[in-house]
């Protein structure tokens, strides 16, 4: 499996340094400077890895590196310091502080990417596969469209959790224009035909009215008896 790498930074001065030396371990690393970027940079190839360059956005450091956290869900995360700081308030797993040496980073992303779990998601007798879009229920496998995927993956990492309908449009579709929701409303009839035993009584992906949307797991084995292969 390849490790897939996620490098914001302001200006990418640094990033010119050390990604190079990452390629040539076999990481896959994916360049962006602005949160939008990144968010977008995540979207089209989820990361197992995130590395911050703190210093590169001054004051608003911190809460750049927090902000993209956020925005992918915690994944594991270095941040590049500014000299004479430390990663306090910070909730990164691990830190570096100058010179920034192609040895230091690469022992940094070795030791955190070596006790990297499956991406494959799994909720009870659901598995998905966020990269592939592959989704498994039982003995069942479906190829889910690209924002099925995404809203299924939201879904399923926030799960027992009311998500807002704002919340969702701007985590999958990066927006907060709410005049028109159908297209979420028609990405959640396609998801529920897909995960539902019965589509007039969904148990999987509930509609919580006036606010939003709750995931429940459904229960393991309740799709022994499917057995076909499906693809949308």
């Amino acid at each position: 499996m390849n490790i897939r790498i996620l490098f914001v930074e302001k200006d990418l001065t640094t990033a010119d340094l050390l990604v190079p030396s990452l390629e040539k371990k076999g990481y896959e690393v994916t360049a962006a400077h602005t949160l939008r970027q990144a968010s977008g940079r995540a979207r089209t190839s989820w990361p197992d890895l995130l590395i911050v360059d703190v210093a590169s956005f001054g004051p608003r450091g911190y809460s750049v590196s927090e902000a993209i956290r956020a925005r992918l869900d915690g994944v594991a995360t270095i941040l590049l310091l500014p000299e004479g700081h430390d990663s306090v308030g910070s909730s990164a797993e691990a830190y570096m502080t100058p010179p920034f040496t192609s040895r230091r980073l690469l022992y940094r992303v070795k030791k955190l990417t070596g006790a990297l779990p499956s991406r494959e998601i799994r909720a009870g007798s659901l598995a998905l596969d966020p990269d592939r879009r592959i989704l498994r229920r039982g003995q069942t496998t479906v190829q889910l469209r690209p924002k099925e995927a995404d809203l299924l993956s939201l879904l399923v990492r926030k799960r027992g959790k009311v998500l807002s309908r704002r919340e969702i449009m701007e985590k999958v579709w990066e927006t907060d224009y709410l005049e028109d929701t159908r297209t979420l409303n028609v990405h959640v009839c396609w998801l529920r035909a897909k995960i539902e035993e019965a589509l007039g009584a969904p148990r999987c992906l509930r509609t919580i009215r006036g606010v939003g949307y709750r995931f429940d797991a459904p229960e393991p084995g309740a799709d022994s008896a499917r057995g076909n292969t499906a693809t949308s």
